[in-house]
Protein backbone atom coordinates (compact mmCIF):
# COMPACT_ATOMS: atom_id res chain seq x y z
CA UNK A 1 0.00 0.00 0.00
CA UNK A 2 1.42 3.40 -1.02
CA UNK A 3 0.63 6.11 1.49
CA UNK A 4 0.08 9.47 -0.25
CA UNK A 5 -0.17 12.65 1.79
CA UNK A 6 -1.75 15.51 -0.18
CA UNK A 7 -0.94 19.13 0.61
CA UNK A 8 -3.53 21.64 -0.59
CA UNK A 9 -4.26 25.27 0.18
CA UNK A 10 -7.81 24.74 1.39
CA UNK A 11 -10.87 22.52 0.99
CA UNK A 12 -13.02 24.64 -1.31
CA UNK A 13 -15.68 23.99 -3.91
CA UNK A 14 -13.23 24.73 -6.73
CA UNK A 15 -11.41 22.51 -9.21
CA UNK A 16 -8.26 21.57 -7.24
CA UNK A 17 -10.30 20.28 -4.29
CA UNK A 18 -12.64 18.35 -6.56
CA UNK A 19 -9.65 16.81 -8.36
CA UNK A 20 -8.17 15.70 -5.03
CA UNK A 21 -11.41 14.10 -3.85
CA UNK A 22 -12.00 12.46 -7.23
CA UNK A 23 -8.49 11.03 -7.23
CA UNK A 24 -9.08 9.37 -3.85
CA UNK A 25 -12.55 8.14 -4.86
CA UNK A 26 -11.65 6.65 -8.23
CA UNK A 27 -8.46 5.06 -6.88
CA UNK A 28 -10.52 3.40 -4.15
CA UNK A 29 -13.20 2.27 -6.62
CA UNK A 30 -10.47 0.74 -8.80
CA UNK A 31 -9.00 -1.14 -5.83
CA UNK A 32 -5.55 0.39 -6.32
CA UNK A 33 -2.99 -0.02 -3.52
CA UNK A 34 -3.17 3.64 -2.49
CA UNK A 35 -3.97 5.21 0.85
CA UNK A 36 -4.84 8.89 0.58
CA UNK A 37 -4.88 11.54 3.30
CA UNK A 38 -4.69 15.32 3.04
CA UNK A 39 -3.57 18.40 4.89
CA UNK A 40 -5.32 21.66 4.08
CA UNK A 41 -3.14 24.62 5.00
CA UNK A 42 -6.17 26.77 5.83
CA UNK A 43 -8.92 26.06 8.34
CA UNK A 44 -11.92 27.28 6.34
CA UNK A 45 -13.68 24.68 4.22
CA UNK A 46 -16.65 24.21 1.90
CA UNK A 47 -19.00 21.88 3.82
CA UNK A 48 -20.17 19.93 0.78
CA UNK A 49 -16.56 19.19 -0.21
CA UNK A 50 -15.91 17.87 3.30
CA UNK A 51 -18.92 15.58 2.87
CA UNK A 52 -17.67 14.33 -0.51
CA UNK A 53 -14.20 13.77 0.96
CA UNK A 54 -15.65 11.68 3.76
CA UNK A 55 -17.61 9.59 1.27
CA UNK A 56 -14.41 9.07 -0.73
CA UNK A 57 -12.60 7.85 2.40
CA UNK A 58 -10.23 10.84 2.33
CA UNK A 59 -9.03 11.87 5.79
CA UNK A 60 -8.32 15.61 6.00
CA UNK A 61 -6.53 17.67 8.63
CA UNK A 62 -7.15 21.40 8.37
CA UNK A 63 -4.50 23.90 9.42
CA UNK A 64 -2.70 21.56 11.83
CA UNK A 65 0.35 22.58 13.83
CA UNK A 66 3.71 22.22 12.09
CA UNK A 67 4.76 19.33 14.28
CA UNK A 68 1.73 17.37 13.14
CA UNK A 69 2.60 18.14 9.52
CA UNK A 70 6.16 16.91 10.15
CA UNK A 71 4.86 13.69 11.65
CA UNK A 72 2.51 13.09 8.73
CA UNK A 73 5.30 13.73 6.22
CA UNK A 74 7.52 11.19 8.00
CA UNK A 75 4.75 8.60 7.84
CA UNK A 76 3.92 9.20 4.16
CA UNK A 77 5.56 7.38 1.29
CA UNK A 78 4.85 10.27 -1.08
CA UNK A 79 3.94 13.90 -0.45
CA UNK A 80 1.78 15.25 -3.28
CA UNK A 81 1.59 19.04 -3.39
CA UNK A 82 -1.41 20.52 -5.23
CA UNK A 83 0.29 23.73 -6.25
CA UNK A 84 -0.88 27.17 -7.14
CA UNK A 85 0.81 30.34 -5.92
CA UNK A 86 -0.65 31.71 -2.70
CA UNK A 87 0.93 32.72 0.63
CA UNK A 88 -0.07 29.54 2.48
CA UNK A 89 1.51 27.34 -0.19
CA UNK A 90 4.70 29.40 -0.45
CA UNK A 91 5.10 29.20 3.32
CA UNK A 92 4.80 25.41 3.16
CA UNK A 93 7.40 25.12 0.41
CA UNK A 94 9.82 27.46 2.18
CA UNK A 95 9.59 25.59 5.48
CA UNK A 96 11.99 22.89 6.55
CA UNK A 97 10.44 19.40 6.53
CA UNK A 98 11.65 15.84 7.06
CA UNK A 99 12.97 13.84 4.13
CA UNK A 100 10.27 12.98 1.61
CA UNK A 101 9.47 11.97 -1.92
CA UNK A 102 7.73 15.02 -3.40
CA UNK A 103 5.34 15.13 -6.33
CA UNK A 104 4.08 18.59 -7.35
CA UNK A 105 0.82 18.55 -9.31
CA UNK A 106 0.50 22.00 -10.84
CA UNK A 107 -3.07 23.25 -10.70
CA UNK A 108 -2.20 26.19 -12.96
CA UNK A 109 -1.08 26.51 -16.56
CA UNK A 110 2.12 28.12 -15.33
CA UNK A 111 2.97 30.66 -18.02
CA UNK A 112 1.84 33.98 -16.57
CA UNK A 113 2.60 35.66 -13.27
CA UNK A 114 1.73 35.32 -10.51
CA UNK A 115 0.84 31.69 -11.35
CA UNK A 116 4.26 30.73 -12.68
CA UNK A 117 5.86 27.30 -12.89
CA UNK A 118 9.47 28.16 -12.10
CA UNK A 119 12.71 26.22 -12.36
CA UNK A 120 13.01 26.44 -8.59
CA UNK A 121 9.71 24.59 -8.18
CA UNK A 122 10.77 21.89 -10.62
CA UNK A 123 14.05 21.50 -8.74
CA UNK A 124 12.16 21.20 -5.46
CA UNK A 125 9.97 18.40 -6.76
CA UNK A 126 11.04 14.82 -7.49
CA UNK A 127 8.32 14.50 -10.14
CA UNK A 128 6.54 17.44 -11.80
CA UNK A 129 3.02 16.88 -13.02
CA UNK A 130 1.10 19.34 -15.16
CA UNK A 131 -2.66 19.41 -15.62
CA UNK A 132 -2.32 20.33 -19.30
CA UNK A 133 0.02 18.89 -21.95
CA UNK A 134 0.54 22.47 -23.11
CA UNK A 135 2.23 23.29 -19.79
CA UNK A 136 4.94 20.76 -20.62
CA UNK A 137 5.76 22.84 -23.70
CA UNK A 138 6.81 25.79 -21.54
CA UNK A 139 10.59 26.48 -21.73
CA UNK A 140 11.03 25.76 -18.03
CA UNK A 141 10.24 22.06 -18.60
CA UNK A 142 12.81 21.60 -21.35
CA UNK A 143 15.65 20.24 -19.23
CA UNK A 144 13.68 17.76 -17.13
CA UNK A 145 11.61 16.23 -19.92
CA UNK A 146 14.64 14.37 -21.21
CA UNK A 147 15.00 12.79 -17.78
CA UNK A 148 11.43 11.49 -17.90
CA UNK A 149 10.50 13.14 -14.61
CA UNK A 150 7.57 15.20 -15.84
CA UNK A 151 4.18 14.31 -17.24
CA UNK A 152 0.60 15.53 -17.12
CA UNK A 153 -2.69 14.28 -15.76
CA UNK A 154 -5.81 16.33 -16.31
CA UNK A 155 -7.44 17.45 -13.09
CA UNK A 156 -10.03 14.77 -12.37
CA UNK A 157 -13.67 15.79 -12.60
CA UNK A 158 -16.39 14.34 -10.36
CA UNK A 159 -18.44 12.64 -13.06
CA UNK A 160 -20.94 11.18 -10.59
CA UNK A 161 -22.59 14.60 -10.59
CA UNK A 162 -23.47 14.17 -14.26
CA UNK A 163 -24.27 10.49 -14.71
CA UNK A 164 -27.27 9.97 -17.05
CA UNK A 165 -27.64 13.70 -17.66
CA UNK A 166 -30.34 14.49 -20.21
CA UNK A 167 -31.23 17.61 -22.15
CA UNK A 168 -34.22 19.52 -20.81
CA UNK A 169 -36.57 21.60 -22.97
CA UNK A 170 -36.26 25.39 -22.78
CA UNK A 171 -37.59 28.38 -24.71
CA UNK A 172 -34.44 30.51 -25.00
CA UNK A 173 -31.06 29.94 -26.68
CA UNK A 174 -28.91 29.44 -23.59
CA UNK A 175 -25.21 30.21 -23.45
CA UNK A 176 -23.70 29.22 -20.10
CA UNK A 177 -20.67 30.28 -18.11
CA UNK A 178 -19.80 28.27 -14.98
CA UNK A 179 -16.71 29.28 -13.04
CA UNK A 180 -14.93 32.16 -11.37
CA UNK A 181 -16.82 35.38 -12.05
CA UNK A 182 -13.96 37.82 -11.85
CA UNK A 183 -11.72 39.57 -14.35
CA UNK A 184 -8.75 37.75 -12.89
CA UNK A 185 -10.09 34.83 -14.91
CA UNK A 186 -12.95 35.70 -17.24
CA UNK A 187 -12.42 37.97 -20.25
CA UNK A 188 -12.72 41.65 -19.24
CA UNK A 189 -15.13 42.28 -22.13
CA UNK A 190 -17.39 39.34 -21.36
CA UNK A 191 -20.52 41.49 -21.25
CA UNK A 192 -19.85 43.68 -24.33
CA UNK A 193 -18.86 40.72 -26.53
CA UNK A 194 -21.90 38.77 -25.37
CA UNK A 195 -24.20 41.70 -26.12
CA UNK A 196 -22.90 41.72 -29.69
CA UNK A 197 -24.23 38.20 -30.27
CA UNK A 198 -27.14 38.67 -32.65
CA UNK A 199 -29.43 35.75 -31.82
CA UNK A 200 -33.17 35.83 -31.07
CA UNK A 201 -34.08 35.02 -27.47
CA UNK A 202 -30.45 34.52 -26.44
CA UNK A 203 -29.86 34.14 -22.71
CA UNK A 204 -26.44 34.22 -21.06
CA UNK A 205 -26.54 32.20 -17.84
CA UNK A 206 -23.67 33.07 -15.50
CA UNK A 207 -22.94 30.77 -12.55
CA UNK A 208 -20.21 31.60 -10.06
CA UNK A 209 -19.40 34.08 -7.33
CA UNK A 210 -17.45 37.30 -7.71
CA UNK A 211 -18.33 40.49 -9.53
CA UNK A 212 -21.93 39.76 -10.53
CA UNK A 213 -23.07 43.26 -9.55
CA UNK A 214 -20.42 44.87 -11.74
CA UNK A 215 -21.45 42.66 -14.66
CA UNK A 216 -25.11 43.52 -14.08
CA UNK A 217 -24.22 47.22 -14.18
CA UNK A 218 -22.38 46.73 -17.48
CA UNK A 219 -25.35 44.90 -18.97
CA UNK A 220 -27.69 47.66 -17.78
CA UNK A 221 -25.47 50.34 -19.30
CA UNK A 222 -25.76 48.56 -22.65
CA UNK A 223 -29.55 48.20 -22.32
CA UNK A 224 -29.17 44.43 -22.39
CA UNK A 225 -29.98 43.28 -18.86
CA UNK A 226 -32.73 41.01 -20.19
CA UNK A 227 -30.09 38.89 -21.96
CA UNK A 228 -28.35 37.84 -18.73
CA UNK A 229 -29.11 35.69 -15.71
CA UNK A 230 -26.73 35.67 -12.73
CA UNK A 231 -27.12 32.71 -10.40
CA UNK A 232 -24.08 33.01 -8.13
CA UNK A 233 -22.36 29.81 -7.03
CA UNK A 234 -24.29 26.71 -8.14
CA UNK A 235 -23.46 23.31 -6.67
CA UNK A 236 -26.02 21.44 -8.77
CA UNK A 237 -24.45 22.16 -12.15
CA UNK A 238 -26.52 19.38 -13.73
CA UNK A 239 -29.58 21.62 -13.52
CA UNK A 240 -27.71 24.26 -15.53
CA UNK A 241 -25.90 22.09 -18.07
CA UNK A 242 -29.02 20.18 -19.08
CA UNK A 243 -30.57 23.43 -20.31
CA UNK A 244 -27.55 24.88 -22.14
CA UNK A 245 -27.13 25.06 -25.90
CA UNK A 246 -23.57 26.43 -25.86
CA UNK A 247 -20.89 26.75 -23.21
CA UNK A 248 -19.45 30.24 -23.72
CA UNK A 249 -16.24 30.35 -21.70
CA UNK A 250 -14.06 33.30 -22.78
CA UNK A 251 -11.14 33.75 -20.39
CA UNK A 252 -8.56 36.52 -20.04
CA UNK A 253 -5.39 36.29 -22.10
CA UNK A 254 -3.07 35.61 -19.14
CA UNK A 255 -5.37 33.03 -17.60
CA UNK A 256 -3.93 30.34 -15.32
CA UNK A 257 -6.66 27.90 -16.48
CA UNK A 258 -5.43 24.42 -17.35
CA UNK A 259 -7.75 21.40 -17.28
CA UNK A 260 -10.86 23.40 -16.47
CA UNK A 261 -13.47 21.19 -14.79
CA UNK A 262 -16.26 23.36 -16.16
CA UNK A 263 -15.14 22.75 -19.75
CA UNK A 264 -14.73 19.02 -19.11
CA UNK A 265 -18.18 18.86 -17.53
CA UNK A 266 -19.85 20.87 -20.30
CA UNK A 267 -18.32 18.55 -22.90
CA UNK A 268 -19.38 15.48 -20.89
CA UNK A 269 -22.92 16.89 -20.92
CA UNK A 270 -22.79 17.30 -24.71
CA UNK A 271 -22.69 21.11 -24.64
CA UNK A 272 -20.22 22.40 -27.26
CA UNK A 273 -17.82 25.00 -25.81
CA UNK A 274 -16.66 28.23 -27.41
CA UNK A 275 -13.29 29.30 -25.98
CA UNK A 276 -10.27 31.49 -26.63
CA UNK A 277 -6.90 29.76 -27.17
CA UNK A 278 -5.56 30.84 -23.79
CA UNK A 279 -4.06 28.65 -21.08
CA UNK A 280 -5.04 25.01 -21.40
CA UNK A 281 -8.39 25.72 -23.10
CA UNK A 282 -7.18 25.04 -26.63
CA UNK A 283 -5.91 21.64 -25.51
CA UNK A 284 -9.29 20.65 -24.08
CA UNK A 285 -11.32 21.78 -27.11
CA UNK A 286 -10.57 20.63 -30.66
CA UNK A 287 -11.71 23.36 -33.02
CA UNK A 288 -14.45 22.21 -35.36
CA UNK A 289 -14.61 18.76 -33.77
CA UNK A 290 -15.66 19.12 -30.13
CA UNK A 291 -16.27 22.88 -29.99
CA UNK A 292 -14.99 26.15 -31.41
CA UNK A 293 -11.74 27.98 -30.57
CA UNK A 294 -11.84 31.66 -31.48
CA UNK A 295 -9.13 34.31 -31.68
CA UNK A 296 -10.96 37.53 -30.82
CA UNK A 297 -14.21 39.06 -29.58
CA UNK A 298 -15.71 39.35 -33.05
CA UNK A 299 -15.11 35.65 -33.71
CA UNK A 300 -16.61 34.79 -30.33
CA UNK A 301 -19.92 36.44 -31.23
CA UNK A 302 -19.84 34.93 -34.73
CA UNK A 303 -19.20 31.43 -33.32
CA UNK A 304 -22.26 31.57 -31.09
CA UNK A 305 -24.35 32.91 -33.97
CA UNK A 306 -23.08 30.08 -36.18
CA UNK A 307 -24.08 27.48 -33.61
CA UNK A 308 -27.54 29.01 -33.35
CA UNK A 309 -28.12 29.03 -37.10
CA UNK A 310 -26.65 25.53 -37.60
CA UNK A 311 -28.38 23.32 -35.02
CA UNK A 312 -27.32 20.04 -36.64
CA UNK A 313 -23.66 21.06 -36.55
CA UNK A 314 -24.16 22.17 -32.95
CA UNK A 315 -25.59 18.78 -32.02
CA UNK A 316 -22.76 16.98 -33.80
CA UNK A 317 -20.16 19.02 -31.91
CA UNK A 318 -22.01 18.20 -28.69
CA UNK A 319 -22.01 14.47 -29.43
CA UNK A 320 -18.33 14.57 -30.32
CA UNK A 321 -17.57 16.53 -27.14
CA UNK A 322 -19.41 14.00 -24.97
CA UNK A 323 -17.60 11.06 -26.56
CA UNK A 324 -14.24 12.85 -26.28
CA UNK A 325 -14.78 13.74 -22.62
CA UNK A 326 -15.59 10.14 -21.70
CA UNK A 327 -12.53 8.86 -23.57
CA UNK A 328 -9.87 11.48 -22.85
CA UNK A 329 -10.94 12.75 -19.43
CA UNK A 330 -11.54 9.22 -18.14
CA UNK A 331 -10.90 9.29 -14.40
CA UNK A 332 -10.27 5.54 -14.21
CA UNK A 333 -7.43 5.87 -16.72
CA UNK A 334 -6.12 8.89 -14.83
CA UNK A 335 -5.80 7.06 -11.51
CA UNK A 336 -4.06 4.15 -13.25
CA UNK A 337 -1.56 6.62 -14.70
CA UNK A 338 -1.08 8.11 -11.23
CA UNK A 339 -0.37 4.61 -9.90
CA UNK A 340 2.48 4.27 -12.38
CA UNK A 341 3.91 7.61 -11.29
CA UNK A 342 3.66 6.64 -7.62
CA UNK A 343 5.43 3.36 -8.30
CA UNK A 344 8.21 5.20 -10.12
CA UNK A 345 8.62 7.60 -7.21
CA UNK A 346 8.80 4.71 -4.76
CA UNK A 347 12.00 3.60 -6.51
CA UNK A 348 13.64 6.80 -5.25
CA UNK A 349 15.00 7.46 -1.79
CA UNK A 350 13.40 10.11 0.37
CA UNK A 351 15.49 13.26 0.51
CA UNK A 352 15.72 16.51 2.42
CA UNK A 353 15.06 19.68 0.48
CA UNK A 354 15.38 23.34 1.24
CA UNK A 355 13.93 26.22 -0.70
CA UNK A 356 15.95 29.32 -1.47
CA UNK A 357 19.41 30.45 -2.44
CA UNK A 358 22.32 28.42 -1.00
CA UNK A 359 23.46 29.85 2.30
CA UNK A 360 20.48 32.17 2.68
CA UNK A 361 18.15 31.61 5.62
CA UNK A 362 14.71 31.74 4.04
CA UNK A 363 13.03 32.84 7.26
CA UNK A 364 14.86 36.15 6.98
CA UNK A 365 13.07 37.06 3.76
CA UNK A 366 10.42 39.78 3.87
CA UNK A 367 6.92 39.09 2.48
CA UNK A 368 7.68 41.20 -0.58
CA UNK A 369 10.87 39.22 -1.21
CA UNK A 370 8.92 35.96 -0.92
CA UNK A 371 6.34 37.33 -3.35
CA UNK A 372 9.13 38.02 -5.85
CA UNK A 373 10.77 34.61 -5.30
CA UNK A 374 7.71 32.73 -6.50
CA UNK A 375 7.46 34.76 -9.70
CA UNK A 376 10.65 33.06 -10.86
CA UNK A 377 12.33 34.66 -13.85
CA UNK A 378 9.20 36.72 -14.53
CA UNK A 379 9.65 38.81 -11.38
CA UNK A 380 12.31 41.07 -12.86
CA UNK A 381 10.54 44.42 -12.40
CA UNK A 382 9.59 43.56 -8.82
CA UNK A 383 13.15 42.49 -8.05
CA UNK A 384 14.42 45.77 -9.48
CA UNK A 385 11.84 47.70 -7.46
CA UNK A 386 13.12 45.95 -4.32
CA UNK A 387 16.86 45.99 -4.86
CA UNK A 388 17.98 48.67 -7.29
CA UNK A 389 19.50 51.97 -6.18
CA UNK A 390 19.33 53.51 -9.67
CA UNK A 391 16.50 56.06 -9.87
CA UNK A 392 15.80 55.56 -13.57
CA UNK A 393 15.68 51.79 -13.20
CA UNK A 394 13.34 52.12 -10.23
CA UNK A 395 10.96 54.45 -12.04
CA UNK A 396 10.84 52.14 -15.07
CA UNK A 397 10.26 49.06 -12.92
CA UNK A 398 7.51 50.79 -10.93
CA UNK A 399 5.84 51.86 -14.18
CA UNK A 400 5.65 48.23 -15.28
CA UNK A 401 4.23 47.23 -11.90
CA UNK A 402 1.64 49.99 -12.13
CA UNK A 403 0.47 48.49 -15.43
CA UNK A 404 0.09 44.97 -13.99
CA UNK A 405 -2.78 42.83 -15.25
CA UNK A 406 -5.92 42.29 -13.13
CA UNK A 407 -4.68 38.73 -12.48
CA UNK A 408 -1.35 39.91 -11.11
CA UNK A 409 -3.01 42.61 -9.04
CA UNK A 410 -6.10 40.88 -7.67
CA UNK A 411 -5.78 37.17 -8.36
CA UNK A 412 -4.51 34.34 -6.16
CA UNK A 413 -0.83 34.89 -5.41
CA UNK A 414 -1.15 38.49 -6.60
CA UNK A 415 -0.14 41.83 -5.11
CA UNK A 416 -3.37 42.42 -3.21
CA UNK A 417 -3.46 38.99 -1.59
CA UNK A 418 0.07 39.40 -0.24
CA UNK A 419 -0.57 43.02 0.73
CA UNK A 420 -3.70 42.09 2.70
CA UNK A 421 -1.93 39.30 4.58
CA UNK A 422 1.24 41.31 5.20
CA UNK A 423 0.07 44.93 5.62
CA UNK A 424 3.30 46.01 7.33
CA UNK A 425 5.50 45.37 4.29
CA UNK A 426 6.30 48.80 2.74
CA UNK A 427 6.97 47.45 -0.76
CA UNK A 428 3.69 45.59 -0.95
CA UNK A 429 1.94 48.82 0.07
CA UNK A 430 3.88 50.75 -2.56
CA UNK A 431 2.98 48.26 -5.30
CA UNK A 432 -0.64 48.25 -4.20
CA UNK A 433 -0.65 52.05 -4.39
CA UNK A 434 0.82 52.04 -7.89
CA UNK A 435 -1.91 49.71 -9.15
CA UNK A 436 -4.65 51.74 -7.43
CA UNK A 437 -3.25 54.87 -9.05
CA UNK A 438 -3.43 53.26 -12.48
CA UNK A 439 -7.05 52.25 -11.89
CA UNK A 440 -7.93 55.84 -10.95
CA UNK A 441 -8.46 55.18 -7.23
CA UNK A 442 -6.24 58.05 -6.14
CA UNK A 443 -7.51 58.55 -2.59
CA UNK A 444 -6.79 54.91 -1.81
CA UNK A 445 -3.43 55.14 -3.59
CA UNK A 446 -2.41 58.11 -1.46
CA UNK A 447 -3.19 56.16 1.71
CA UNK A 448 -1.03 53.28 0.48
CA UNK A 449 1.89 55.61 -0.26
CA UNK A 450 1.52 57.30 3.13
CA UNK A 451 1.56 53.92 4.85
CA UNK A 452 4.60 52.81 2.84
CA UNK A 453 6.42 55.92 4.10
CA UNK A 454 5.52 55.21 7.71
CA UNK A 455 6.76 51.63 7.29
CA UNK A 456 10.19 52.77 6.09
CA UNK A 457 9.91 53.10 2.31
CA UNK A 458 12.66 55.42 0.93
CA UNK A 459 10.77 58.68 1.03
CA UNK A 460 11.37 60.10 -2.44
CA UNK A 461 9.63 57.21 -4.22
CA UNK A 462 6.43 57.10 -2.21
CA UNK A 463 6.28 60.92 -2.18
CA UNK A 464 6.83 61.09 -5.94
CA UNK A 465 3.87 58.84 -6.66
CA UNK A 466 1.80 60.53 -3.96
CA UNK A 467 2.37 63.87 -5.68
CA UNK A 468 0.93 62.51 -8.91
CA UNK A 469 -2.28 61.46 -7.16
CA UNK A 470 -2.69 64.62 -5.09
CA UNK A 471 -2.56 66.65 -8.31
CA UNK A 472 -5.23 64.48 -9.95
CA UNK A 473 -7.63 64.96 -7.04
CA UNK A 474 -7.12 68.73 -7.30
CA UNK A 475 -4.84 69.46 -4.35
CA UNK A 476 -2.27 71.54 -6.17
CA UNK A 477 -0.72 73.12 -3.08
CA UNK A 478 -0.22 69.73 -1.43
CA UNK A 479 1.44 68.46 -4.61
CA UNK A 480 3.86 71.40 -4.66
CA UNK A 481 4.65 70.88 -1.00
CA UNK A 482 5.45 67.21 -1.60
CA UNK A 483 7.68 68.08 -4.55
CA UNK A 484 9.57 70.63 -2.40
CA UNK A 485 10.21 67.90 0.16
CA UNK A 486 11.51 65.55 -2.55
CA UNK A 487 13.86 68.18 -3.98
CA UNK A 488 15.18 69.11 -0.55
CA UNK A 489 16.19 65.46 -0.13
CA UNK A 490 17.41 65.00 -3.71
CA UNK A 491 18.15 68.27 -5.57
CA UNK A 492 19.32 66.28 -8.59
CA UNK A 493 15.89 64.78 -9.28
CA UNK A 494 15.38 66.79 -12.47
CA UNK A 495 12.05 65.20 -13.36
CA UNK A 496 10.60 66.31 -10.03
CA UNK A 497 11.97 69.83 -10.53
CA UNK A 498 10.45 70.09 -14.03
CA UNK A 499 7.13 68.81 -12.70
CA UNK A 500 7.21 71.41 -9.91
CA UNK A 501 7.95 74.25 -12.35
CA UNK A 502 5.09 73.16 -14.64
CA UNK A 503 2.69 73.16 -11.69
CA UNK A 504 3.84 76.58 -10.54
CA UNK A 505 3.17 77.90 -14.05
CA UNK A 506 -0.22 76.22 -14.00
CA UNK A 507 -1.04 77.80 -10.63
CA UNK A 508 0.00 81.25 -11.82
CA UNK A 509 -2.41 81.00 -14.73
CA UNK A 510 -5.37 80.21 -12.49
Amino acid sequence: MIRILHIIDSISGAGPTRALISLAKYASDAGLPQQHSAIALKKEAYPISLLFAKRAGLDILRNPEKQIIRDKIKQADIVQVHYWNNPAMTEFIRSEWPSMRCLIWFMVYGKYKPQVISKELLDYSDFSLGTSPNSLKLPVFKDILSDDWADFVYGLADWWRLVNIKKQPHDTFNVGYIGTVNFTKMHPNYIPMSVKVSVPDVKFIVCGGGIEEKLKAQANSLDSSEKFEFHGYVENIRSVLEKLDVFGYPLCEDTYATSEKSIQEAMFAGVPPVVFPYGGCSDLVQHGETGLVVENEKEYAEAIEYLYHNPENRKELGRNAAEYARRVFDSDKAVQKMQGIYEKLMEQQKRKRRWGEPGVMTKEKSPSEIFVEFLGEQGHEFKTSLKSSDRDQLLLADKKIADASPLLVGGEGGINQYRNLFPKDPYLRLWSGLCLQTSGEHEKAIREFETALKLGMPSWRAKWYMAKSTEVIGNLEKTLSILEEILNEDPGFNEADSYRMDLIEKRNKL
